[in-house]
């Protein structure tokens, strides 16, 4: 089968951005503002990531929010409303748009069948995401996610942009429904809860003078088990109906239980910075295992095919909209920014506040919230996605900071190798095996390492892009999916960049 592929309907080949820098080596099969998007959303990732990486647990976060609000809180809190969730959707909402680029492109340098190659790409980057957490160590990889979501949905790129925009929609709404199911469980929990504490008060009713004789009556059957009075008899009888049940008893610990995984424990992190800062690679390995496993298959099938299926979606209709180039009107486009960001943001205020109440007595938050604080968390990744990137291209519409533009859609182009690398730098930074700064840094401290890390990357992909067609990532991952040698120096190449998939996260 010829390597060309019809369009879907209502796609329409993209022009490049007004404000892309002149002189720029971008090929014409690319969209300079998705590369952009790509950089941008690359390096706000480890904005959040940095928390799992650098040992900012939970447990850390909780006493943050229910002691004195200072300066940590308020850091946390900013991380939290403006990039908690928002950069992994803004890379989702590229990477969506880049499945229908990848399938519509006519320059694959195999002649083989576009689905196929399409396929086989996917099951590599499924390959690469093992590798990444399970050799790597890197339990937040979501590289394996965005695998298997790209395989499920591909049937969808030949829908039109409305229709995508639906599905995109009803998705996050069942996101949503996933959220409230949780906080339902949790009801139940407290609902059985709070009736097996009426039967103790019940229990504690009974008057002190009977417990008394009770009480004694114990101590003469444990005595002396062959007495049998048939007063007392009865009195052991009441003794025993007034004791909870196996179930009651489960049902009061899964509650209590529950209530203290919310509460700060000073000792909660002792274990987890033991074992990662062991210079032992197989004990790390051993420790984040389990938290891998859940990740790619636990957390994927529950709630990630709807976290970042529902962005790719919505990446694929924005495509079809013309919302990426500079045909899309800017008066439109204003009106959706900002529109978005307002709605987005107060939302994410909404939730930021509401967690607090919830840390701070979750039996009073249950008896007074209908539906949790986050139930609509995923309405808030929809909304502040499209304002982001709207403003993004708004700015790239003004044809100012041509250079930051250019840096940052360098790095969009190398996002794949500069996704590796951000594991592979924070990796060795913290875990014991490497440095073993794991948990030794503040709040503050680990954003310094953030724009270490950025500093290292952006060096690195401007050096790099000038003697090469590609990162090397990009180039190991094109090889395999075409099974054979790719061109990798400029000189080797006819064309800088031809043919790179856009598709490089």
């Amino acid at each position: 089968m010829s390597s060309t592929f019809p369009g879907p309907s209502g796609y329409m080949p993209e022009p490049p951005v007004t404000g892309m820098p002149a002189g720029d080596e971008v090929p014409s099969s690319r969209i300079f503002s998705l590369d952009v998007l790509r950089g941008i959303a690359l390096l706000g990732i480890l904005i959040v990531s940095i928390w799992e990486f650098g040992g900012f647990s939970n447990n850390q976060q909780t006493f943050y929010r229910t002691g004195t609000h200072g300066g940590n809180y308020n850091l946390l809190s900013f991380v939290t409303i403006f990039f908690e969730g928002k950069m992994r959707a803004l890379f989702s909402i590229v990477f969506g748009a880049c499945i229908i680029l990848y399938i519509s492109k006519k320059d694959h340098p195999l002649n083989a069948s576009v689905p196929d190659l399409y396929i086989r790409r996917m099951l590599w980057l499924m390959i690469f995401g093992i590798f990444n957490a399970i050799v790597l160590l890197w339990p937040g990889d979501i590289l394996f996610h965005y695998a298997v979501l790209g395989i499920l949905l591909f049937p969808f790129w030949r829908m039109r942009p409305n229709s995508l925009f639906i599905a995109a929609f009803v998705t996050t709404l069942i996101y949503c429904g996933k959220t409230y199911w949780n906080y339902a469980d949790d009801r139940k929990v407290y609902k059985k809860y709070t009736t097996v504490t009426a039967i103790e008060k019940k229990f504690a009713a009974a008057d002190t003078p009977t417990k008394k004789r009770i009480d004694s009556l114990i101590r003469i059957k444990r005595n002396d088990p062959l007495s049998n009075f048939l007063a007392d008899d009865t009195l052991l009888k009441r003794h025993k109906n007034d004791t909870l049940t196996k179930q009651q008893a489960k049902d009061k610990q899964a509650w209590e239980g529950l209530v203290k995984g919310l509460k700060y424990d000073s000792t909660g992190d002792d274990g987890p910075r033991k074992a990662m800062r062991s210079n032992n690679y197989a004990k790390v390995w051993n420790h984040l295992l389990g938290r891998s496993q859940n990740n790619e298959s636990y957390w994927l099938y529950r709630t990630g095919i709807w976290d970042i299926g529902s962005m790719m979606l919505l990446g694929m209709a924005l495509l079809g909209f013309g919302f990426f180039s500079q045909r899309f009107p800017v008066k439109k486009l204003l009106l959706i920014v900002i529109s978005c960001v307002i709605a987005g943001l107060a939302l994410a205020c909404f939730r930021n506040y509401q967690e607090n109440i919830k840390l701070g007595d979750y039996a009073k938050y249950i008896d007074k919230m209908v539906v949790p604080f986050d139930q609509f968390f995923p309405i808030e990744r929809f909304m502040l996605a499209i304002g982001y990137a709207g403003l993004i291209i708004l700015l790239l519409n003004t044809g100012l900071m041509k250079w930051l533009w250019r840096v940052l859609a360098t790095i969009g182009r190398m996002a794949f190798t500069n996704y590796f690398m951000q594991t592979i730098l924070c990796t060795v930074f913290f875990y014991g095996y490497g440095m073993g700064y794991f948990g030794r840094l503040s709040q503050l401290q680990l954003y310094g390492v953030v724009l270490e890390v950025w500093l290292v990357q952006i060096v690195f992909s401007v050096i790099w892009s000038r003697f090469f067609v590609m990162g090397p990532v990009e180039w190991l991952w094109r090889s395999l999916v075409y099974r054979e040698k790719q061109p990798f120096r400029k000189k080797e190449a006819v064309t800088p960049l031809a043919g790179t998939p856009a598709n490089t996260n």
